[in-house]
């Protein structure tokens, strides 16, 4: 449905009440809207028009724009569901747009001995409890940086998930070595396990996460490119490499479909060095 709250300006300030409702309507997490009104704002101080004024040329031009300027396929892709939603679904337009295609890119993975070196180059044991956990229970970053004590149940070794990608909750395993150095943090149980210095009552930001992890990367001299999500990735690739069934990470992970941990499946150069050729 159209609405006129949703003309927005052309100086940065746009009313994007329509969308917003929208999304809350259908049940869609607050980073996925907070996504959602971000890059409908970028786009629209780009073009510098309001929405009604918005054309299919106008987003199919901004699209190689963003390609032709290197973006990442999962950004434009993201891009386009975030002005797909907005202009198709909540103000109607025909506009028919096609989803970039994404990279088959498989993301990368680090070794256990890696990670193991970045966790102990981390002189702050904060630090290190995030590395522990966001590997050891593959969390996405977002889910990490929220935890509260209360989420966890120690003697059983488990952890709630509240709130995941999708609205669900789920429940992931930890490790001991995360259990051991968590036992020193626990305070009240409505508290964030990961709260900024000096700033009770809310958690670090998924930059803080971020720079916590490329930081132990560099302390340890690891030279691939390692993110929280790199974090994941090598939690989900040494599971299945250590022969946990699918089934059992793609509920780990949270993933509503089996293709989605699929993905994960890979050989690394050990699992190769194993396999015989066939004219061996």
């Amino acid at each position: 449905m159209k609405n006129s709250n949703d003309v927005g300006g052309i100086n940065g300030e746009h009313d994007f009440k329509t969308l917003i409702d929208e999304m809350k309507i259908r049940g869609y997490s607050r980073q996925t809207m907070d996504s959602y009104v971000y890059l409908n704002s970028r786009f629209l101080d780009y073009i510098k028009k309001s929405p009604k004024d918005v054309n299919k040329s106008d987003i199919t031009n901004y699209l190689v724009l963003l390609y032709d300027g290197g973006k990442a396929s999962a950004t434009r892709h993201l891009v386009c569901s975030a002005l797909k939603f907005y202009y198709e679904t909540v103000l109607k337009r025909r506009f028919q747009l096609k989803h970039p295609k994404k990279s088959n890119k498989l993301s990368g993975v680090l070794g256990k001995q890696d990670i193991l070196d970045m966790i102990s180059a981390l002189p702050n044991p904060k630090h290190r409890l995030v590395v522990e956990l966001m590997y050891g229970s593959g969390l996405r970053v977002g889910e990490a940086r929220k935890v509260k004590i209360g989420d966890f149940d120690i003697e059983r070794k488990l952890l709630m998930i509240r709130g995941c990608k999708g609205g669900k909750d789920r429940v992931v395993n930890l490790s001991d070595r995360f259990i051991s150095d968590f036992t020193q943090f626990a305070r009240a149980e409505n508290s964030y396990l990961f709260e900024p210095s000096g700033r009770p009552g809310r958690h670090i930001c998924e930059r803080t996460a971020q720079n916590i992890v490329k930081n132990a990367a560099k302390r340890a001299g690891i030279g691939k490119k390692a993110h929280p999500h790199t974090l994941r990735t090598s939690y989900a690739t040494h599971l299945i490499e250590n022969g946990v069934d699918i089934s059992f990470v793609q509920r780990l992970l949270g993933h509503s479909r089996i293709s989605t941990t699929q993905a994960y499946i890979r050989l690394n150069s050990n699992s190769l060095s194993k396999i015989k050729s066939p004219l061996d």
